[in-house]
């Protein structure tokens, strides 16, 4: 047996992929670069796949594939393999190697926020970002006036972990088990608070003179709260009471893995990038 050609096919694909590694200016390549545009590289992949075989479909002269296994049997046999048979088994390795890379960033990596552009794209992004396993189990977008213009939770999640938090007493029933709807009404009334009690917050760190807050992170004992501005409110209008971002996790483990805070991150720069295409910074 000799392995020659095959392991020119294998090092020629090789030095392919670090030509774009290097050509795209990706330090995360795979984060940077496949990641947020899985769609061209998979077409990509797939064309370069057909290519090889083409060229294999030429060089033997049929699609029978009992007839290409010899063909390709050369490349590790003491018959040296022909030009053809070379390029074709490289192209088909390269894009097989393409492909795979999309099929890993889609197991593997939480959709770009760079791919939700429209403004038809907030209440998808929300609720991506919310069902994703583990992270935040719930998140809502809402105007300074009260107004829910989108929320999204994760039932199941939240259900998961009621039975294990302290008992909460609604009106003058007796504390008892929180259900999941009981969870929800806790985050809608505290985002609310949190934004009302803002000129607070800003006067207690004022001394820093620093400027106004605009991300808070409230690590709790049981998981954690995350609030955004995604436009501030415009203390001379009467209208413009600004836009946050408000989500929550029950799970201490997804804010120690820094999972949440990373889901998060991903669902403000999402609704962030969906802003550029609506008006300008």
């Amino acid at each position: 047996m000799n392995f020659t050609d095959l392991f020119t096919v294998i090092g020629l694909g090789s030095a392919l992929y670090a030509v774009l590694v290097v050509f795209t200016r990706q330090q995360q390549f795979l984060v940077k670069a496949v990641n947020p545009h899985r769609v061209m590289w998979l077409i990509t992949g797939i064309s370069v796949f057909w290519v090889g075989i083409g060229l294999m479909r030429f060089e033997v002269g049929n699609w029978d594939f009992n007839n290409w296994w010899p063909v390709f049997f050369q490349l590790i046999s003491d018959a040296p393999a022909g030009p053809r048979v070379k390029v074709a088994s490289l192209a088909i390795f390269f894009g097989t190697l393409l492909v795979g890379l999309v099929v890993y960033c889609v197991l593997m990596y939480p959709r770009d926020p760079s791919t939700f552009r429209g403004p038809n794209c907030r209440r998808s992004a929300v609720r991506y970002y919310v069902r994703l396993h583990g992270g935040l189990d719930f998140a809502q977008i809402r105007l300074g006036d009260g107004e829910i213009q989108e929320e999204e939770t994760h039932p199941k999640q939240i259900a998961m972990w009621c039975p294990h938090l302290p008992k909460v007493k609604v009106g003058d029933e007796p504390p008892r088990i929180r259900s999941v709807d009981d969870q929800i009404e806790l985050w809608r009334e505290l985002a609310r608070r949190i934004h009302a009690h803002m000129r607070e917050l800003d006067e207690l760190v004022s001394i820093a003179h620093q400027g106004h807050n605009r991300r808070l992170v409230f690590d709790c004992e049981y998981g954690a709260i995350f609030f955004h501005y995604l436009r501030m409110p415009d203390p001379t209008a009467t209208v413009d009471t600004g836009i946050y971002l408000f989500a929550a996790t029950l799970s201490q483990t997804e804010m120690n893995n820094n999972r949440a805070e990373q889901h998060f991150q991903l669902l403000y720069q999402a609704l962030r990038n969906i802003d550029r295409s609506i008006r300008v910074d």
